[in-house]
């Protein structure tokens, strides 16, 4: 029984002569570390060897192939492929290295690699991380050598190029390339005619990195509009007159005009990159007043006789005073016209009219009134206190009283139109300015293309129409 069995181990260990072919001469075949033969000069070798094997096959310059053996009837083919040398070295050494994601070693690293395009990364703990593409050549050798550091340098570029703040601080026009710790970063881009742009941008621990922004043209407009005090609105910005827009999307856009007194007006306008400029011109806006009277009394508004008897008046949309004389009964009253109103004069009660500034203050029957006021009252005896001065008086219905501080006088400013009213170049408000206190003088009284001297005396009221003498 042993002699067979001898006899099979010997067959399984016999050796066969196998044809290796390379497209390569002089390629060393390898059994493990054995070398078994060199290919000729026309890349064939003839290789005694048991099989199955595996066999190693090397050249300088090429990569190393392996190839399968088992069949001895059969020539073996196997193309070998020019290498590239890649060498990759830190300061400081012991980086790890990723080719293509996977960890080849810690630099200083050198490998023969197939010709082709590969994604590097770099990475030691404490620094930031590299990443590049290289590509290598067949029988070329490639160098690279990275200065490890701590700080990543961020790279902002912008379409176009603009200034540049970073966490509120200039730091130049792009493009440049910034020392920015790892983190958040609040960017801030601008340029004249394109909008501004407020961004926050994440810095990684990648020593390399871009960051690209794209300004979006902008205009600018400019509008005036008649009456002067109008006030602008455009994308929910309001502004009074000169009314002047900036970082406004070019293209259609809602203009909105609106003042008191006026219709309000919505325009469609289309803006252009740079400077727009735009007039606009409103329409008085008027509702009709009826003033019920009898047919004897005389009525005026705004100090103005409108008519006698029941009248009706078109007015522009404000607060307006409305004064009614029947013999020696006087009626006043103060209309907030916002639409189509019917008022009645009543000459049963007494009308009052305290007067005053700021400072003053009056109390009617335990009520408290800040001038200028209207207050009526029935008929007969009522207190009245001014400041810390108090009077009891018998007061007749269908008359008009009034109450000042001796050191004051007032102002009335009608016009036709609601207009801003200036007294002594300053702006006091919108036409009417009804009972404004003024230390008593000669005040100068003007309106946009307009001015008047007026005296006004000690606790009277001066009425001043614009346009008059």
């Amino acid at each position: 029984m042993q002699k067979p069995l001898i006899l099979f181990l010997l067959i399984t260990q016999l050796c066969f002569a196998v044809t290796l072919v390379t497209n390569v001469p002089n390629v060393e075949v390898r059994l493990g570390s054995v070398l078994l033969g060199v290919t000729d000069r026309s890349g064939v070798a003839q290789i005694d060897v048991s099989l199955p094997a595996t066999l190693t096959l090397a050249k300088p310059g090429y990569l190393t192939r392996s190839v399968y053996l088992e069949d001895p009837e059969k020539t073996y083919f196997v193309a070998l492929i020019a290498s590239a040398n890649l060498q990759i070295s830190t300061t400081p050494s012991g980086a790890s290295v990723w080719i293509n994601k996977k960890l080849v070693g810690q630099t200083p690293l050198e490998v023969d690699l197939e010709p082709k395009e590969y994604e590097i990364e770099v990475h030691k703990e404490g620094f930031c991380r590299i990443r590049r593409s290289v590509s290598l050549q067949a029988r070329e050798g490639e160098k690279l050598h990275f200065e490890l550091t701590s700080v990543p340098t961020v790279r902002l570029t912008s379409k176009p190029s603009a200034k540049l703040w970073v966490d509120g601080t200039f730091v130049g026009e792009t493009p440049i390339d910034l020392k920015l710790t790892v983190g958040e970063h609040e960017v801030r881009l601008e340029r004249t005619d394109f909008l501004s742009l407020f961004q926050t941008i994440h810095v990684s621990d990648h020593d390399l990195q871009h960051f690209e922004f794209f300004l979006e043209p902008s205009a600018k407009l400019l509008v005036q509009a008649n009456p002067p005090h109008a006030v602008v609105e455009v994308e929910g910005l309001r502004q009074r007159q000169p009314a002047s827009f900036v970082d406004l999307p070019v293209g259609m856009n809602t203009i909105l005009v609106r003042g008191m007194g006026y219709e309000e007006k919505r325009i469609e306008f289309d803006l252009k990159q740079g400077q727009n400029f735009l007039f606009v011109s409103l329409e008085p806006r008027v509702f009709q007043l009826d003033i019920v009277v009898p047919e004897e009394a005389v009525i005026f508004v705004d100090g103005k006789s409108v008519g006698r008897g029941p009248t009706g008046v078109r007015l522009a949309q404000t607060v307006h005073l409305v004064e009614a004389r029947w013999g020696e009964k006087r009626w006043m009253g103060l209309v907030d016209l916002t639409e189509d109103k019917k008022i009645e004069a009543n000459f049963d009660v007494a009308t009052v009219l305290p007067l005053g500034d700021r400072n003053t203050l009056y109390t009617v029957e335990g009520i408290i009134y800040r001038p200028p006021s209207l207050i009526y009252l029935p008929e007969g005896f009522h207190t009245i206190k001014m400041n810390e001065k108090e009077r009891t008086i018998e007061f007749e219905a269908g008359k008009l009283y009034s109450f000042s501080p001796e050191e004051l006088g007032y102002l009335c400013i009608f016009s036709d139109s609601v207009v801003e009213c200036f007294v002594n170049s300053e702006f006091v408000g919108l036409s009417p300015v009804l009972f404004y206190p003024v230390k008593p003088s000669v005040l100068r009284v003007s309106v946009t293309g307009w001015e008047k001297d007026v005296l006004v005396e000690p606790a009277k009221v001066s009425h001043v129409r614009v346009g008059g003498d």
